[in-house]
């Protein structure tokens, strides 16, 4: 739990922005705990326990860093891209099952390549416009490649007439 962190605890900090990274601090200090919502008043009836935070402030290898509201009992908290723990299981949990869904999401490549197709063949059902305009698409697209070789082809022959010419220019001199 986070309450219980002391100074010089382990503190893990998962930052899910970009290419995942896992970083390992020691934990600076912790805050007593505070009520997460400071509207309560005392004697006013509340059926549901308090639920209380801390703020932790953790050195990080890059520098030192705090992390505010944190469930007091709890051993993993979200927030945004970074995922931070007290616990290696808890953050072992969560590495794992973000592992999972991208194994998951890989293994649907294919299934998802097959709907797209198949979603842009219905629309041109559909739509006789859409498919006018995707082939219109394609041909501009084949009209642009073969362009590009006859480029390709004329410079060659360009190249190859100048060093014809360089050649018969050096014979004569």
């Amino acid at each position: 739990m986070f309450q219980g962190l002391r100074p010089n605890s382990i503190f893990y900090v998962l930052d899910k922005s970009g290419e995942p990274t896992l970083k390992i601090g020691q934990v600076i200090s912790v805050s007593n705990p505070q009520p997460k919502f400071p509207s309560y008043q005392p004697g006013q009836f509340n059926p549901q326990p308090m639920e209380t935070t801390v703020d932790v402030k953790v050195k990080m290898p890059d520098g030192e860093a705090e992390f505010k509201q944190l469930p007091s009992n709890g051993q993993i908290a979200n927030s945004g891209d970074l995922v931070v723990s007290e616990s290696r299981e808890a953050m072992s949990a969560e590495v794992e099952a973000m592992l999972r869904h991208s194994k998951e999401v890989l293994d649907s490549k294919d299934y998802h390549e097959k709907v797209v197709k198949n979603c842009e063949q219905m629309l041109g059902i559909l739509n006789p416009q859409i498919a006018k305009e995707k082939a219109q698409e394609q041909r501009i697209g084949n009209l642009e490649a073969d362009v590009s070789g006859m480029k390709g082809t004329l410079s060659n022959i360009e190249t190859m007439l100048q060093r014809a010419l360089n050649k018969k220019s050096n014979g004569n001199t």
